[in-house]
């Protein structure tokens, strides 16, 4: 009874904290998507997320022993059976998926949308050139698609990155245009610029710090909110028994040592789209990050008695499990009809079965 619902606990737990990276990690995707016209979050970004997500969470949260935490094992044996229909996904599991989604897009819109000065480069591509044409939060230079920012460019230093047959600067009108020595001519639109020409002359949409500081406080939220997933009962100290979790506590070190190398060594950070941060920046993207443990604390006091569960949540209808047994039993009954079924014992014989027929 014991291991049977310690192990339920520990794949609730698991459940709870994927499901909250999930929501997250497709919000932020699909509003980049529709709204900046690309992720702010690279593949091989969400593929590192991922790794997090799934294997090294269900090292962490899954491997809870319940002979090594005190007072686990009383309250495990303390506690009412879950009835039959309990649904997999509790109203506490899903009032802490919903708020902590909630404050994690809150904080990522925030750093996207509402931090990176829009200016030309100055000495690097992370700090601006004289002022900037859209001043933002910090002074940090916009990691945002050009596709987002140009509409706070003068027209002057509009970054045209492609053809565009609206604006005339974006190309040249050709007509008669030989090709070859053949004599095959040519009449239409030439590009004006490479596809690189705002990079290379404004800096806009260039690989910055700003949108390494968005993976990086999202990695965060989600490395901390994995201690608080490891209670799902409305406790109030998502610490109580850590450190008698070896497993759990190597998975966290681990996973934050791999997040700085991923972000400050040259090479490395380079394959996964980010650019080393400084002092100031890592504390501010640590402390974000560590804003999801007293906000799972001031989470543990919001009535959950409101939210409605039903088969999205796991959950089965008592007619449903009544009518799936009278299957199994009308099958065992079919099963034993064609196959000679009956009561077993053993034979004469040591270690041979026989059937004795009703």
């Amino acid at each position: 009874v014991k291991w049977g619902r310690c192990v339920y606990d520990n794949i609730a737990k698991f459940l709870q904290f994927q499901l909250t990276v999930n929501i997250t990690a497709c919000l932020i995707a699909v509003v980049g998507a529709a709204v900046l016209t690309e992720s702010p979050l690279r593949v091989i970004q969400l593929l590192w997320v991922n790794l997090i997500m799934d294997s090294f969470a269900s090292l962490a949260l899954a491997t809870e022993d319940p002979n090594r935490v005190p007072g686990l094992k009383e309250q495990l044996l303390s506690r009412h059976p879950y009835p039959r229909t309990q649904a997999l996904l509790s109203k506490i599991m899903v009032r802490n998926m919903i708020f902590h989604a909630m404050w994690q897009l809150t904080v990522l819109f925030v750093i996207i949308f509402a931090v990176g000065d829009v200016c030309e480069a100055g000495d690097t591509i992370n700090v601006c050139g004289g002022l900037p044409y859209k001043d933002m939060l910090t002074n940090i230079r916009s990691g945002r698609p050009i596709d987002f920012d140009g509409e706070f460019l003068p027209s002057d230093v509009k970054c045209v990155a492609q053809f565009n047959r609206d604006d005339s600067k974006s190309f040249w009108r050709v007509d008669g245009f030989a090709i070859d020595a053949s004599g095959t001519m040519f009449s239409g639109y030439i590009p004006a610029r490479e596809k690189t020409f705002c990079i290379e002359q404004h800096g806009c949409g260039g690989q910055s710090q700003h949108l390494t500081v968005v993976f990086n406080v999202f990695v965060l939220l989600q490395v901390f909110n994995e201690i608080n997933a490891r209670k799902i009962h409305n406790e109030k100290n998502q610490f109580q028994g850590i450190l008698y979790n070896n497993m759990f506590l190597a998975v966290i070190i681990g996973t934050l040592g791999m997040q700085v190398a991923l972000i400050q060594i040259p090479g490395l950070n380079t394959a996964f789209g980010c650019t080393a941060l400084d002092i100031y920046q890592w504390l501010v993207c640590v402390g974000l990050g560590l804003t999801s443990l007293p906000l799972n604390w001031l989470v543990s006091f919001v009535p959950y008695e409101w939210i409605p569960l039903g088969s999205w949540a796991g959950s089965i209808a008592e007619d449903d499990l009544d009518k799936v047994q009278k299957e199994l039993e009308a099958e065992k009954k079919e099963h034993d009809k064609h196959h000679g079924g009956g009561d077993v014992e053993m034979s004469n014989t040591p270690g041979v079965p026989k059937v004795v027929r009703n």
